[in-house]
């Protein structure tokens, strides 16, 4: 039975990286912040340890009194912030203290699996449509992509034998972002940033769990894979789904770039004040408003002999049956 360490095991992804550690027959651990709420994990008497990422010495002292682990998932991080530097702070300069310790405390694992994000490199070109591949040049396009960027090029240089998956847009039960999205859509209306038509990409979240035990059971190392679920949808589509799992109608209205801009700065206030981090504000709006959201997803076929098992309208409708059955939706 392999140990395994989880970070960011309280998340919305990270829930479902432990229930595939415990489906594989792995001996997981949760690393979570003091604050976390950790009902579920108790509940299946899984081990929790309490780690400050942010405290270099502390953070040694703690991983020096944990047994070594086969493999470390590195999923903790921030996803929304009107801060800029709590973005580097967490995402990369967590990352970057989080591999020292282990490195520092001789408790190096077989594989160090970073959750990225297709934020990381940016949307692809716009004219050609063409699927941004890994060899391309990273132009992330907000604070966020930059930070999961950073956080990728100070793992590279550590030494530790390393994976990085970048997922594009992921979705499932729990998830709270794009049900924002969910909620409009059952009221009838599915907003856009931008006129164009987009090319986006989605990923269920138990195949994104999936994948990344695929990629730490694979003999490969220091490697990165772009992660979706290999089909391509347009702007109209994932209202066109929802819309179809919630048996409604819906209209479609894409709103001018600049109107999002206003609305977004509008929002920002209200949010400091609330100490709340926004789903959407001036930094967000560029990647709302990006055409290309496709991505190469061929190497994780190729090298890690990888399939989606759901397609947005599979996924959407197992998440809006969990919505239903947790009151999400009434």
């Amino acid at each position: 039975m392999k140990r395994i360490l989880i970070t960011g095991a309280t998340g919305f992804i990270g829930r479902f990286l432990v229930a595939e550690a415990l489906r594989r027959g792995y001996d997981p651990m949760a690393a979570v912040r003091q604050t976390s709420k950790t009902g579920h994990l108790d509940a299946m008497r899984l081990p929790v340890v309490t780690c400050d990422f942010s405290a270099g010495g502390r953070l040694n002292d703690r991983i020096r009194s944990l047994p070594r682990f086969d493999y470390v998932i590195h999923n903790a991080g921030v996803t929304k912030s009107l801060d800029r530097h709590e973005y580097f702070q967490v995402n990369a300069g967590n990352t970057g203290r989080l591999a020292d310790a282990l490195l520092q405390t001789g408790r190096m694992p077989d594989k160090f699996l970073l959750m990225s994000s297709l934020a990381a490199f940016g949307p692809g070109d716009s004219a050609s449509g063409e699927p941004i591949l890994r060899t391309a040049t990273p132009r992330p396009v907000t604070a966020y992509g930059e930070s999961k960027l950073a956080a990728e090029r100070i793992l590279a240089e550590k030494g530790l034998p390393y994976m990085i998956i970048r997922p594009t847009a992921v979705y499932g039960p729990g998830e709270r972002d794009i049900f924002e999205a969910i909620k409009l859509i059952r009221h009838g209306v599915a907003l856009q940033a931008g006129r164009k038509n987009q090319r986006l990409t989605f990923m269920y979240v138990k195949d994104l769990a999936r994948l990344v035990f695929d990629a730490l059971e694979s003999p490969h190392v220091n490697r990165a894979y772009f992660a979706a679920d290999g089909n391509l949808y347009g702007s109209r589509d994932l209202g066109r789904i929802v819309a179809m799992c919630l048996a409604g109608r819906v209209t479609h209205v894409a709103l001018p770039v600049w109107l999002v801009r206003i609305i977004a700065a509008a929002a920002e206030p209200a949010c400091r004040m609330l100490k709340k981090a926004p789903v959407l504000n001036r930094d967000k709006v560029h990647e709302l408003a990006a055409c290309n959201w496709n991505c190469d997803v061929e190497p994780l076929r190729a090298e890690l002999n990888f399939r989606s098992e759901y397609d947005l309208a599979r996924g959407m409708r197992e998440t809006i049956d969990w919505y239903r059955r947790e009151k999400w939706l009434r």
